[in-house]
């Protein structure tokens, strides 16, 4: 593995150095990330329920279901978290929030 200047790295440096980036994640950037995961998610639970409706599975059908109910309330609720903490970003930049982008 390499770094961005192309130095060669140990497993142990990038674990290292991974670790403290890690850490850096700002809550914005982790809300930002959760929203791309959820769409994921969803997609996938949408195409488990064309297939298990193709198929006849009805007890998978009826889980799928519940599942697209409850992974659709979390992504409303990030959603919603995502546009209160990017507000707060726009008007208070100085606490860090979208990755330093300090405005004051």
């Amino acid at each position: 593995m390499r770094d961005k200047e192309g130095n060669y790295l140990t497993l142990k440096e990038y674990f290292k150095r991974w670790g403290e980036g890690i850490q850096k994640v700002t809550p914005l950037q982790q809300t930002v990330i959760q929203r791309n995961g959820i769409v994921l998610v969803l997609i996938g639970v949408v195409i488990g329920l064309c297939s298990t409706f193709a198929t006849g599975t009805w007890w998978l059908f009826i889980i799928l279901c519940g599942s697209l109910f409850l992974t659709m309330v979390n992504f409303i609720g990030i959603i919603q978290r995502l546009k209160v903490l990017r507000d707060v970003a726009e008007k208070y930049g100085y606490l860090n929030l979208d990755g330093g982008k300090d405005e004051k």
